[in-house]
Order: C-alpha cells, then sequence, then structure tokens
C-alpha cells in the first residue's frame, strides 16, 4: 500500500457486480475513496489498513435517480435550495447518491428555477463529508402532456428556450418527455437530449401511440430509452400499445415494425407498493430482467402523517399512513414519502427476490441508466459507497467515498 490511509471492511458476503452473491471471507480494501482490492481471507495488507469495519453483508450504496427532495422549504419547489436538508437524511435510508428531480413550473421566475438549477450545478459530485452525493440532475419535464401531480409546465416551450434550459444544466443526466408532444416538433427536442448524452425518459403521456413511441425510438435505434415511473401517468392496452407495453417488453417481437430496434427502454418503477400494487409489481419483475429495473422514491415529503406541505402554491397532504402525497381533498397522488431502502426490503421479503437482485435494481440498475460509471458497484476503481449489514439486512453503517456518513 502506498502512504495514503486505509480502511478495510471485512464481510462474510457481498453483493458483485452483476447482481451476484459472493460468500466467504472478504475484505474490501479502500484508498483515498476509492475500492482499490477485494481479498478473500486476511493478510499483512488488511492487517496494516487503519481503519477496520465489519459486517455480515455488504451491498453497494443505494442510488435514488428520481427524488423530489424530504423538506427543507415550504413550499416543494424550493427543496432543492436547500440541499443539504436532505442530503443529511439519505445516508440513514441506504442512500449514498441521487439525483436532484426539478420540475418546471410555468411561471418559472416567479418559481425560482433558475436559482434552484444555479445550487444544484454548485454541488454536483462533491463528497465532502454532508452525506449522499448529488450526481446531477433529473428533469421531469417541461415537456410532458399530462401533468399529474406535476405543476403546470410550458409543455410547448419554443426549441430555443428549451436549449437555453439544457445550457442550464449541464449536469443534467435524464429528462422525462413525452413523445405525443414531441413528434409535433419533428422530435427536436429529444434529438438535442441524446446530442448532449441525457438519457430521454419517455413519460407523462398517457396518450402516446405505438407510433409516436416508436418514432422516438428510431431515433437512436442502438441506444436504450428511458420511461419515467412506469404504470403512473402512462397508459397500457392489450391491442393498441402505449408507454407500459413497452415497458413490459424485454426484448421487440421480431416483426417488421419493430426491425433495427435493439433494446426495449428500461424502466423505474415506484416502490412504495402504493403507485404501483404489488400484483403488478410481480408481474413487471417476470416481465423484465433486473437490470432493466429502477426501484425509485419519487419522494416529495418526508414520511410525517397528515402533514401538509405546498407545491407551487397547491396544498399537498402527506396520506394517514405517511406512504404518499396527494393534491389535498383529491385522489391525486403527488409522490411518494417512502424511500429506496423501503423498495428493497420489499423486493426481499414481499416479492422474494435474492437479496443481490435486490440491491442491483436500487445501485447497479439506476447507476447504469443514468450512466453514473464510477458508482454502482463494489468494484476495484469505483468509489467507495458502501451499506454494511446485520445478518437480519438491518443497516448499520453507510459509507461515502469510505468515510462513514452514517452508523445506527
Amino acid at each position: 500500500m502506498s502512504g495514503a490511509r486505509t480502511t478495510a471492511v471485512a464481510c462474510k458476503q457481498f453483493v458483485a457486480p452483476g447482481g451476484h452473491l459472493r460468500s466467504g471471507n472478504y475484505i474490501i480494501i479502500i484508498e483515498n475513496g476509492i475500492v482499490t482490492g477485494i481479498i478473500e481471507g486476511e493478510n499483512e495488507q488488511t492487517k496494516s489498513a487503519d481503519q477496520h469495519y465489519s459486517a455480515e453483508l455488504v451491498t453497494p450504496g443505494f442510488i435514488d435517480i428520481h427524488n423530489h427532495g424530504f423538506g427543507g422549504a415550504s413550499d416543494l419547489v424550493d427543496f432543492w435550495k436547500h440541499p443539504e436538508y436532505s442530503q443529511n437524511i439519505f445516508p440513514k435510508l441506504g442512500v449514498t447518491s441521487f439525483l436532484a428531480t426539478m420540475v418546471y413550473p410555468k411561471d418559472s421566475k416567479a418559481a425560482g428555477t433558475e436559482e434552484t438549477i444555479m445550487k444544484i450545478e454548485s454541488i454536483v459530485g462533491k463528497t465532502d463529508g454532508i452525506g449522499a452525493v448529488c450526481e446531477g440532475i433529473n428533469g421531469e419535464g417541461p415537456i410532458v402532456n399530462d401533468f399529474g401531480g406535476l405543476p403546470e409546465s410550458d409543455k410547448e416551450m419554443a426549441i430555443p428556450e428549451f436549449q437555453a434550459l439544457l445550457d442550464k444544466m449541464p449536469s443534467c443526466k435524464i429528462m422525462t418527455i413525452s413523445p405525443h408532444v414531441d413528434k409535433k416538433s419533428g422530435y427536436q427536442r429529444i434529438k438535442l437530449l441524446l446530442e448532449r448524452g441525457i438519457v430521454p425518459s419517455l413519460g407523462h403521456d398517457r396518450v402516446a401511440t405505438d407510433e409516436e413511441i416508436l418514432g422516438a425510438l428510431r431515433l437512436a435505434p442502438s441506444t436504450q430509452f428511458h420511461i419515467t415511473h412506469l404504470c403512473n401517468v402512462c397508459n397500457f392496452h392489450h391491442r393498441t400499445p402505449s408507454l407500459v407495453n413497452f415497458g413490459l417488453t424485454e426484448e421487440f417481437p421480431q416483426i417488421p415494425e419493430y426491425n433495427g430496434l435493439e433494446k426495449p427502454p428500461s424502466i423505474e418503477i415506484i416502490g412504495d407498493l402504493r403507485h404501483v400494487h404489488p400484483l403488478t409489481i410481480s408481474a413487471i419483475l417476470k416481465a423484465r430482467h433486473f437490470s432493466n429495473i429502477a426501484f425509485i422514491s419519487d419522494c416529495t415529503a418526508e414520511s410525517k402523517p397528515g402533514q401538509k406541505v405546498h407545491y407551487n402554491n397547491r396544498e399537498m397532504q402527506v396520506s394517514d399512513d405517511g406512504k404518499c402525497l396527494y393534491v389535498s381533498g383529491t385522489d391525486t397522488l403527488a409522490g411518494s414519502c417512502c424511500s429506496v431502502m423501503d423498495a428493497f426490503k420489499s423486493l426481499i421479503d414481499v416479492f422474494k427476490v435474492n437479496v443481490a437482485e435486490a440491491a442491483a435494481m436500487v445501485s447497479e440498475t439506476p447507476a447504469r441508466i443514468a450512466k453514473l460509471d464510477h458508482i454502482g458497484k463494489i468494484e476495484v476503481g469505483k468509489r467507495a459507497d458502501l451499506l454494511l449489514f446485520d445478518d437480519k439486512v438491518t443497516l448499520q453503517k453507510t459509507m461515502v467515498a469510505g468515510k462513514v456518513v452514517y452508523s445506527k
């Protein structure tokens, strides 16, 4: 070893890349916040480490690629102006990295959209010990056809204005866009996303047709698109396919209309068992490979039953069981109050998914979807974002870049 401070994490099991569980007496070596070795059994190198930790199970840190924040302001659209509030909460939920999910209210100046973007951009990639690391922005809109619980945005935003918005968000990794709306422009906005390496996430579109969706996918036949919170604010029909049909497809059928398309879109599922019924989740888990499914929180508030918050000046209320946020006085869902840790536990306990594949759906898969190549796996060269669990799969410690940021 060099003169840098080193950490050794001993474990009986760890989740290896590809959703594989390795069992034995393993030691993960960390140097300067990076995994530099994975060794079976002790040796002089591991004994000489400056710090030692142990766990029954080690998984990669969880990555929430769709999260609006937990609080820090009186209005939800302002949550990411105060990111430290959420960054401090994430580690106890096993989240080591996240994409700050942005919405774009029609009156963006009044909503302070540019100020929020500037704040997020100022913290991207910083591992300064505050807590979880912001890896960039997930833009939920503005080009969406059906708003659901979102504030109304300028879904017909002119191309120059849309381009200017993207210019302000160099860290944008994913953006939700409606194929039904963007087809009217010849998919110019989706083309801009592809040119910038931003993952187009088709969603918030209940009326998108097979032709409109295929038109988007054919812009880049070898590129894997994404679908925003499958089953929510999008539709399924057994004869006239829409977004949910595409989200249930692991391989395109061998018929002419799908020729040349290589990869059906990856998908994300809100894991609170309320936005998507357990029967439906069970069917999705059978239909898609775990490497194409990311479980997300779509968090919009802390889990405080009955709490009222504002969302672009509309009143919202947390459900009595603390699981979801609703537009007050309606049955319109406006996000979840659960975490990806809740989804991880449900995958194991409710859906009987093995622990390694469950972990992959909240770490390796979301990292791949969002093109976050430096995290999501326990592998030499990756940032040492690790979760240390006991034999009951209860979180004991959360490490970001090799530093403990949460300890039970």
